[in-house]
């Protein structure tokens, strides 16, 4: 009886000490600080210690868009890669980022797949991956604007920069407003969000 009973007890304390560390190894792995994994659609929470990081200008950066339309994905990149070029970062071809584009790891990038990321780095040769999933609407203006036909295009735009080893070095949503006609306040809400995002990674 008290053999039996001691025997329970060790195999009660050996589940209970294999859970243990297993939850200690997992948490292990999460402080790593991003290095694979999946990130998440929405920027990750960044521990209290995080503080964001001018975008190197060593190495090449490619952009990814992921909106509310091909249309938006593709004008919004391309803006983004000029400022960025304009203040003196490398900016992969529009060859090379029409190939990182159309690759089928892209999707999973634009996800939050860390290891994704990884990879398209090390095939295009790229130091910094920029993900940005958009999202846009827009609605009637009210008053004045509203009686002529003006639209309220709001857009929030999900940042985050990603060097080749896997590092968070920016993370953060910014977000647009702009007035014009239909489809277009969208589009200029959007593009307000991208650039305030380029301004924001390269203070």
């Amino acid at each position: 009886m008290f053999r039996s009973s001691f025997s329970k007890l060790q195999y009660v304390f050996c589940i209970f000490y294999t859970c243990f560390a297993v939850f200690l190894l997992i948490n292990s792995f999460r402080a790593e600080g991003g290095v694979g994994g999946n990130f998440g659609l929405e920027p990750p929470s960044p521990p209290p210690s995080f503080r964001p990081e001018p975008l190197p200008k060593k190495g090449t950066i490619a952009v990814l868009v992921k909106g509310t339309s091909a249309h938006h994905n593709i004008t919004v990149a391309a803006l983004v890669c000029q400022r960025l070029a304009a203040k003196g970062y490398q900016v992969v071809d529009e060859k090379k980022l029409a190939a990182i584009r159309d690759h089928k790891m892209a999707i999973a990038a634009l996800n939050g797949d860390g290891n994704a990321i990884i990879k398209l780095s090390s095939q295009y040769n790229v130091g910094t991956i920029i993900t940005m999933n958009a999202q846009a609407e827009e609605r009637k203006s009210t008053g004045a604007f509203g009686k002529a036909g003006v639209m309220t295009g709001t857009a929030s735009i999900a940042v985050m920069a990603v060097t080749s080893g896997g590092k968070i070095i920016y993370s953060d949503t910014v977000n647009g407003k702009q007035l014009g006609g239909r489809v277009e306040a969208a589009q200029k809400a959007i593009e307000d969000a991208a650039l305030q995002a380029v301004e924001r990674m390269t203070q």
